[in-house]
Order: C-alpha cells, then sequence, then structure tokens
C-alpha cells in the first residue's frame, strides 16, 4: 500500500460504521449507571443490536490486527494473532451469554469476565504490535505507546469513576480502541 493512500474498508468502518452504531446502540440512557449487557436485555431488537455490534467489532479486530500481524516478526505475528483470536473468541462468548443477574447469575458472571478478558487481550494484542514496531520504528511506535497507555488509564478512571464496566467506558474503549488499531494498520509499513 502507497504511503497516504487509505484503505476503504479500514476507513469506512473505523470511522463511520463502528463509531455510528456504538453510539446509536448507547442511546441517550444513563451512560454511567447501564452498560451494553443491560441495554441488550431489554428487548429482542436490542439483543440482535447487540450481537451485531459484536460481530462488527470482532470482525474489524481480527482483519486490522491480523493484517497488522502479517508485517511482525514471526514469534511477534503468533503472539498478536493468539491474543487477537482469544479477545475474539470470549467477545463472542459474552455476546452468546445472556446478562440476566436475576435469573442466571453464574451465567451473567461469566458473560462479565468473558467481556473483560476480551477488552484485557485486545489491548495487549495492540501493545505487543507496538512494542514490536516499536523496535523497527522508535521515532514513529513511540507516541503510540503513550496514546496506548492514555486509553488503558482512561478507561481505568472510567471505570472507577462509575464503580462498574458502564456505557461510558465501553463507547470510549471501543471508539479509542477502533481508531487505536486503524493507526498501527497505516503503520504497519514503516
Amino acid at each position: 500500500m502507497k504511503k497516504g493512500r487509505k484503505n476503504p474498508l479500514v476507513e469506512c468502518f473505523a470511522c463511520f460504521v463502528i463509531p455510528a452504531y456504538t453510539l446509536l446502540f448507547a442511546g441517550s440512557v444513563e451512560w454511567f449507571s447501564t452498560n451494553f449487557s443491560v441495554i441488550a436485555v431489554t428487548g429482542e431488537d436490542h439483543f440482535r443490536g447487540f450481537f451485531l455490534w459484536g460481530v462488527l467489532v470482532g470482525s474489524y479486530f481480527l482483519g486490522v490486527l491480523g493484517a497488522v500481524a502479517q508485517t511482525l516478526p514471526r514469534r511477534g505475528k503468533w503472539v498478536v494473532w493468539a491474543l487477537t483470536a482469544g479477545g475474539c473468541l470470549l467477545l463472542a462468548g459474552a455476546l452468546l451469554l445472556p446478562y440476566l443477574p436475576q435469573f442466571l447469575p453464574k451465567i451473567a458472571r461469566l458473560h462479565v469476565i468473558f467481556a473483560a478478558c476480551a477488552c484485557v487481550l485486545l489491548m495487549l494484542a495492540l501493545l505487543t504490535v507496538v512494542l514490536a514496531g516499536r523496535r523497527r520504528s522508535p521515532s514513529a511506535y513511540q507516541p503510540m505507546l503513550r496514546v496506548w497507555g492514555w486509553i488503558a488509564g482512561f478507561s481505568g478512571a472510567l471505570f472507577v469513576l462509575g464503580g462498574m464496566i458502564t456505557t461510558a467506558l465501553e463507547v470510549f474503549f471501543i471508539l479509542s480502541a477502533v481508531w487505536f488499531a486503524r493507526r498501527l494498520f497505516y503503520l504497519r509499513k514503516i
């Protein structure tokens, strides 16, 4: 890919489809007192929307980080693939397990664990890409390490502020991680 030339699919998903769908799904509910899992169980259409959102996000990360992984040394490639695939599998598990703590408390707990672990694995995959890229081009990837730290730190602050995984945290995490992966996608040839 030539420098400066953008991939239309990555641009479409990172700059329009995922942000728009995420914000539309979040709606205008109290962003600090609810989350996507609660919104998903409020109606059949909401669950379908939640499932589609998860498929879009999982597919995006698998495609973008998969392309980035192809440019890494052999060990880094497999680490990024394993972390990304693991994160996407856990996301799929969270999508398939209903969050109904009143009726299925153990399943609901497992749903939360899967969703949280999926985010951790995806952040570790992004960090692995940044650390591998920093070896090749420190000047290009050092700022990305700071941005990664900012995303992790602000996500932690939103978690502490809300006292739980909130819609605000989910929206911030998804939008920032999607845009961060987009930037790594374009840095991969450097």
